[in-house]
């Protein structure tokens, strides 16, 4: 039987500015049972910093544009940094596209540490707003969905990078 292993939830975003801060309300609806199992880290804007610091397995957390405001993204971080969600992007106030984030980190760490990519398509990003009712709709949802890989992950269940 494999050891539990901690998840590193990696808490994207900006409160201030409405469904930018969607990641910090996806991870306050994790039960107890399910926060005892991941080391939370509010990071704001994700850095190659971030992942490469962070012990395996990491979930990224994040609003998203692109999609329809309140649809849920579940990723491996793998597909993420190979462009095929080309059609979203993460909207936390990065410095750089998560794309290149995961990229250098790829590059500097020689693979990418092994985790998710957990986030709900946003639809109001100005500083000050309220989170939107559709993204707001979606939180029980992209929270079910960390739960369970918190879970899995926690419990030395490996997931292919790009499954």
């Amino acid at each position: 039987m494999m050891p539990m292993r901690t998840v590193t939830i990696l808490v994207c975003g900006d409160p201030m500015r409405g469904d930018d801060g969607i990641a910090a309300e996806i991870v306050r609806r994790l039960p107890t049972t399910t926060l005892h199992l991941a080391d939370v880290r509010h990071v704001g804007g994700l850095m190659p910093d971030d992942l490469l610091s962070a012990p395996e397995p990491i979930i990224v957390v994040d609003a998203v544009a692109g999609p329809a405001p309140g649809e849920v993204i579940d990723l491996p971080l793998g597909r993420l940094s190979a462009g095929s969600g080309a059609s979203l992007a993460p909207h936390s106030s990065h410095g750089l596209p998560m794309h290149a984030v995961l990229a250098i980190a790829e590059r500097i760490g020689g693979e990418l540490p092994e985790g998710r990519f957990i986030g709900i398509a946003g639809d109001e990003f100005g500083i000050g707003t309220a989170i939107s009712d559709a993204t707001l709709a979606a939180v029980p949802q992209a929270a079910a969905r960390l739960g369970h890989w918190v879970r899995v992950l926690a419990h030395g269940q490996r997931v292919p990078i790009c499954a």
